[in-house]
């Protein structure tokens, strides 16, 4: 699930900064300024460090030398008249404590090693969820770029191809060709629009890693 959560998230970036060009933007984007801005705004890492403050926050607490404790008691004091006569303070005795915890064996120095070596985990573990997340980022940005490369070029062959359908509708008219052959090539047309179609649908899939698992990790170029 936390797997889950995580590619989700990966997949809202790249839809929102892939979409820009969708919206009329021209602005593009390379991977350095993908990752720069997905390492700013994504909530995992950014918990993350958060959890590495606290840490360091700790290795002060775990330091702190413990206070000293003063107590100072009465006994005796007489709350209500007896007899007529009431004498409050003639009875009372005071006792003062004053009581310190020496902390032996060098505790307090362990202490603050042990979170120390806590705050290492931390910042261990902070780098290993960084490079997880830029190495699910990176494919998910490779394959939208091919995908939007396949997306291209399956335009371009549509295109291409209706400038051949042009032609032979001219070679028709003037009796190069039979009218099966040129039904024959249109209906060919056909194929051209289903692989338009499915190169507009994996772009699409490509922008959520959550719901496909990318193969490839090579260099990316511009957005």
């Amino acid at each position: 699930m936390k797997r889950i959560l995580e590619l989700a998230g990966l997949g809202a970036m790249l839809m929102t900064l892939l979409g820009s060009q969708a919206r009329g933007q021209q602005q593009t984007l390379t991977w350095e300024e993908v990752r720069a801005k997905f390492e700013a705004a994504n909530p995992t890492l950014r918990a993350g460090q958060i959890g590495i403050d606290e840490s360091e926050a700790q290795e002060i607490t775990a330091f702190l030398r413990p206070n000293p404790n003063f107590t100072l008691s009465t006994d005796g004091t007489q709350i209500v008249p007896s007899k007529g006569v009431w004498q409050p303070l003639t009875g009372t005795e005071f006792a003062t404590i004053f009581s310190y915890l020496h902390e032996r064996q060098h505790k307090r120095e362990l202490r603050l090693e042990s979170q120390q070596k806590a705050t290492g985990i931390a910042v261990s573990g902070q780098a290993d969820l960084d490079r997880t997340l830029v190495f699910a980022l990176r494919m998910a940005f490779v394959q939208a770029l091919q995908e939007k490369t396949i997306l291209e070029l399956a335009k371009e062959n549509l295109a291409y191809y209706d400038h051949v359908l042009d032609v032979n509708r001219e070679r028709y008219k003037a009796g190069g060709i039979a009218q099966v052959d040129l039904d024959r090539l249109e209906l060919q047309r056909v194929q051209y629009e289903s692989y338009l179609q499915i190169a507009k649908e994996s772009l699409e899939t490509a922008k959520n890693p959550a719901s496909h698992a990318p193969e490839r990790a090579d260099a990316g170029g511009p957005i």
